[in-house]
C-alpha cells in the first residue's frame, strides 16, 4: 500500500506539472464562463446544468490522449526497467497513473462546475432544490464518462507503439467510450441519467483497467 501511494503521489506531481492538466484547470473554468455569452437565451436555466456534457467529452478526450502518450512514451523508454530492482506491483503502476488523472480531472470538473455556478449568482440565478440535484447528476455523470476515457487511454497506450497511433485511437475511440455513461441515460425515456452513468462507468472502467492489468502483466522488462 506504502508504494502505490508513493507511486500516485509521484504521478499526480508529475500530472499536475503538464500543459495539458494546467491548461484543463484554467481552461474549462473559462470555457464554462464564456459558454454563458455564447447561449444568452438559457433564460433561467443555470448555465452550470449546460457543462456537464461539455467537461466530459473535453476533459475525457484530454485525459486519454495524455495517458495514451505517456504510456507508449515509457514503454518506449524502458522506463519500467527502474522498477525491477523496487518493490512494486506492475498493477500499481497503472492504477496510480488512472487515480492520479481522475484526481487532477475531478479538480477540473469541480473548477468548471464552481464557474458556472458563480456566473449564475451574478445573472442573479442562484440553483436550489431541483437545479442543484441536476448539478450533482452532472457532476457525477462527467466523472464517470472520464473515469471510462482514462481506463481507454491507459489500455491503449499498452498496445500500440506509436504515439500517433495512440493519439488517433484515443481521440476517437476514447471520446467515443466516455459518451456511453451519458448518452443513453439523458436521450432514452426511463432510464435515470445518475445510475446509468454510475453502473456503465465503474462496470466499463474495470473491464479495461482489467484487461490493461493483464496485458502489463504480459510485458517483459
Amino acid at each position: 500500500m506504502n508504494s502505490l501511494l508513493l507511486l500516485l503521489w509521484d504521478e499526480f506531481k508529475g500530472f499536475a506539472k503538464s500543459k495539458i492538466i494546467i491548461a484543463l484547470w484554467i481552461g474549462l473554468p473559462v470555457v464554462s464562463i464564456i459558454m454563458h455569452f455564447l447561449q444568452p437565451a438559457t433564460g433561467d436555466f443555470p448555465i452550470s446544468l449546460l457543462t456537464g456534457l461539455f467537461v466530459a467529452s473535453i476533459g475525457g478526450l484530454l485525459a486519454a490522449v495524455i495517458l495514451s502518450s505517456t504510456m507508449v512514451n515509457e514503454l518506449g523508454a524502458n522506463v519500467y526497467d527502474l522498477y525491477l530492482i523496487r518493490p512494486v506491483k506492475k498493477w500499481q503502476i497503472l492504477v496510480s497513473k488512472y487515480i492520479a488523472v481522475m484526481i487532477s480531472l475531478i479538480i477540473a470538473v469541480f473548477l468548471s462546475f464552481a464557474a458556472g455556478l458563480i456566473v449564475d449568482a451574478i445573472r442573479g440565478i442562484v440553483p436550489a432544490g431541483i437545479f442543484l440535484r441536476f448539478v450533482f447528476e452532472s457532476i457525477i455523470m462527467a466523472i464517470a464518462a472520464m473515469s471510462i476515457a482514462c481506463a481507454a487511454g491507459l489500455f491503449l497506450g499498452l498496445i500500440v507503439k506509436s504515439v500517433a497511433l495512440a493519439v488517433i485511437l484515443s481521440i476517437y475511440l476514447g471520446q467515443q467510450l466516455s459518451l456511453v455513461a451519458i448518452l443513453p441515460g439523458v436521450l432514452a425515456p426511463g432510464i435515470d441519467p445518475l445510475w446509468f452513468a454510475l453502473g456503465i462507468g465503474f462496470a466499463v472502467t474495470v473491464v479495461i483497467l482489467a484487461a490493461g492489468i493483464f496485458v502489463f502483466q504480459k510485458k517483459q522488462f
